[in-house]
């Protein structure tokens, strides 16, 4: 049976109020009366049939609207960061710690960056979270000015010092310093002799190394700063490290031999000085002894002759005196008046005597 047929009773278009079976309300009646009790909650009339809302309520919601835009544009920066305002995306100015202001989005839009803290970044290996480090040779190995390979890991400390330039000069900062560093130190170890890295020249290669690696990202304006490159592990490559092991002790063996020679050197030919010196002195005294005691022979005897010529009998007997006290002062002699030697025991101390053995 066709739904079109009003006559028929189960076609549920023909029923109307009251027929005994509920209506659904009219859609039309349902909007009508949503809009009135908004009207009324408002403050409102309706004119025309229609709902209308007062300019005021209108005013005050889209003020709210607008302060609450405004407010949107606080910001707060830590005391380790600066902030770069961006003004349809370029830059009108920096802002430093505290709380600060900008025009809301989409107008203005801040980058915020820790600017005083040190950033640590590893060449030549790589550290994991689970405590493992791998090396990187395609970083670390590079070739010294003698043509020896040397593998050569070091760390690179830095830290922003415009912010403007780091965001908006370089794309990837960190591969930006990595890639600098990494021609910087090759640059540096391709003038040094393998022999210097290893030994003798690490903190001079590593003062050039940040030299250069700062002139470089300069000529980017990068906007960084390089505060510190500390060369980690330098050694020769893993397959010859045996060898120059062999090599750094036999030239440890010569350095000592050599310090050892020096030593010796140090100790003897001082010595040798002193003695040599000590001879000189010893000669020029003997030589002036020599010399001043024939002056004075000389004129001891020009005074005897003096006086032999003014006493002869007495300067004669003075100097006969004089010898025999001299030959006789070391002699054991007893001197016997005549008139009682015989009356005197003869003793002869044989005991005494030199080269006379008593038994």
């Amino acid at each position: 049976m066709p739904w079109s047929d009003p006559n028929q009773s189960n076609n549920p278009w023909s029923r109307r109020p009251g027929s005994g079976s509920q209506q659904p309300p009219d859609l039309d009646e349902v909007v009508r009366r949503m809009q009135e009790r908004l009207s009324g909650m408002f403050g409102g009339g309706s004119t025309n049939g229609g709902p209308e809302l007062s300019k005021g309520v209108v005013g005050g919601v889209l003020g709210i609207a607008f302060l609450l835009w405004l407010a949107s544009g606080f910001y707060m920066v830590a005391a380790d960061e600066e902030a770069v305002i961006l003004r349809f995306g370029a830059s009108v100015g920096t802002k430093g710690p505290g709380l600060n202001w900008h025009l809301p989005y989409p107008i203005e839009s801040v980058e915020k960056l820790p600017v005083t803290r040190v950033q640590r970044l590893e060449i030549g290996l790589r550290r994991f979270p689970d405590g493992s480090i791998r090396k990187r040779t395609d970083e670390s190995l590079m070739l010294t000015k003698d043509e020896n390979i040397v593998d050569i890991s070091f760390i690179v400390q830095y830290k922003i010092k415009s912010l403007e330039d780091y965001l908006f000069n370089i794309d990837a900062p960190t591969k930006t310093v990595r890639d600098a560093a990494e021609s910087a130190i090759r640059e540096v170890i391709g003038r040094t002799l393998i022999d210097d890295v290893l030994t003798s020249r690490k903190a001079e290669v590593e003062v050039e190394t940040e030299r250069l690696i700062q002139q470089i990202l300069d000529g980017y304006q990068a906007g960084i700063s390089v505060t510190t490159v500390k060369l980690q592990d330098v050694q020769p490559p893993e397959r010859v490290i045996k060898e120059f092991k062999d090599v750094a002790s036999a030239r440890e063996d010569r350095e000592r031999a050599k310090n050892e020679a020096e030593a010796y050197a140090n100790d003897i030919i001082p010595k040798a000085r002193g003695e040599a010196k000590k001879m000189i002195l010893d000669a020029e005294g003997y030589r002036a002894e020599v010399v001043e005691r024939a002056k004075g022979e000389a004129q001891r005897f020009n005074d005897i002759l003096a006086a032999y010529r003014k006493a002869p009998e007495v300067t004669r007997k003075r100097l006969y005196l004089e010898t025999m006290q001299d030959v006789l002062a070391d002699m054991e002699k007893v001197i016997v008046d005549r008139s009682v030697a015989d009356r005197v025991l003869p003793y002869l101390p044989l005991d005494r005597m030199n080269k006379v053995e008593v038994k």
